[in-house]
């Protein structure tokens, strides 16, 4: 599965950020959609200590041609219910992300 950055400052990579997997067709959409406000399901690959809830952005590598800004997010687990943000989460658990795209400026 293809990965996502969340990024905790837009257009920044920082030790903070998190990658994140996507499906497939979720990628593709990411990168060609002209939709401007879209939700993305992604499933964490590994644990993390920390998920924050306020990153900036969503950064999708590969040339997208739109920017990402993040409204909204949320967790959530098949086997754990109430997880809170900013906190731990496990493999395979589940981020609802909503984001507003806008063309990128040249």
């Amino acid at each position: 599965m293809p990965y996502i950055e969340l990024r905790k400052k837009a257009g920044v990579k920082s030790p903070e950020d998190i990658q994140v997997t996507v499906q497939d067709r979720t990628f593709e959409y990411l990168q060609n959609t002209i939709t401007p406000e879209i939700r993305v399901s992604a499933y964490l690959d590994r644990d993390f200590e920390n998920v924050d809830q306020d990153y900036e952005e969503i950064f999708v590598a590969d040339g997208t041609r739109f920017e990402s800004k993040i409204i909204s997010m949320t967790a959530g687990s098949s086997t754990r219910k109430g997880i809170v943000l900013p906190g731990p989460m496990s493999k395979g658990e589940q981020l609802i992300i909503v984001v507003k795209r806008t063309a990128v400026k040249t």
